[in-house]
C-alpha cells in the first residue's frame, strides 16, 4: 500500500516538474524588429558606401523610417511599433490657443516647442524622443544629412546594443546619431555631425 502510494504521489510529482518547466526561449533575433533589420542592412554596407543612395532613398525601404519634410513621424512611430510587444500608442494633442503641441506616452506628456516654421518636424522627433527613448531609441541616418527631409531609425536599445556588439560601437556612431534631448544640443551636434559625413570618401555610384 505504502508502495503504491509512493508511486502515485511520484508521478503526480513529475507529472508537475514536467509542466512547470519552462519551453527553451525562442531565439532572440526570431524577435528582433523590424528596424532592427533595416539596421542591420544598413551596416552591412561597405563603409565607402553611401546608406543614402545604395538604401535609405530606394522605396521599398521608405516605410521603415522616420522622416521629416511628411509631418508623419509620429503616425509612423505608431505604426512601427504601437501594438507590437505591450507597446501603447503616441498620441499628439494640440492644445489652447496658442496651439501648444503635446505628445503623450504611457501617461507621460511632452510640450515639443514648436515655433510654427520649418524646424518643427525636427522638434518633434527629438521631443519623440525624449518621450519614448526608453522603449525605442531614435537615431538620426547620418547620411540624410543633406537631404531636405532628414531620416531617423527608431529601434529598442536592447537591439542598438545588439548591433553595437556586432558590429562594433564605431561602425554604429558612422551611420547613426544619437539625438541629445534639446534642440539646443541638437543643431551642434548634427552640424558636426554633417561636416564629418560630407567629407567621407563616398563612391558616388548606387
Amino acid at each position: 500500500m505504502k508502495r503504491r502510494f509512493f508511486l502515485i504521489l511520484s508521478a503526480f510529482f513529475f507529472k508537475h516538474q514536467a509542466i512547470a518547466t519552462p519551453r527553451p526561449r525562442q531565439s532572440n533575433k526570431a524577435t528582433r524588429s523590424t528596424s532592427w533589420r533595416t539596421a542591420r542592412a544598413m551596416l552591412a554596407l561597405p563603409k565607402h558606401h553611401d546608406t543614402w543612395a545604395h538604401y535609405i532613398q530606394k522605396d521599398e525601404h521608405e516605410t521603415e523610417f522616420l522622416w521629416t519634410g511628411d509631418g508623419e513621424a509620429v503616425e509612423r512611430w505608431n505604426e512601427l511599433f504601437a501594438g507590437k510587444h505591450d507597446i501603447g500608442t503616441v498620441h499628439a494633442t494640440v492644445e489652447g490657443k496658442k496651439e501648444h503641441f503635446f505628445l503623450e506616452y504611457g501617461g507621460s506628456k511632452l510640450q515639443a516647442p514648436v515655433k510654427h516654421d520649418r524646424d518643427d518636424e525636427l522638434v518633434v522627433v527629438v521631443t519623440l524622443n525624449r518621450l519614448v527613448k526608453d522603449i525605442t531609441e531614435i537615431r538620426f541616418c547620418i547620411d540624410s544629412y543633406h537631404s531636405s527631409d532628414l531620416v531617423f531609425l527608431a529601434l529598442p536599445p536592447v537591439e542598438w546594443a545588439a548591433l553595437e556588439a556586432e558590429f562594433g560601437a564605431a561602425a554604429v556612431a558612422y551611420r547613426f546619431m544619437p539625438l541629445p534631448d534639446t534642440m539646443a544640443k541638437f543643431w551642434p551636434r548634427l552640424l558636426k555631425t554633417s561636416d564629418e559625413a560630407h567629407a567621407r570618401p563616398y563612391h558616388q555610384t548606387a
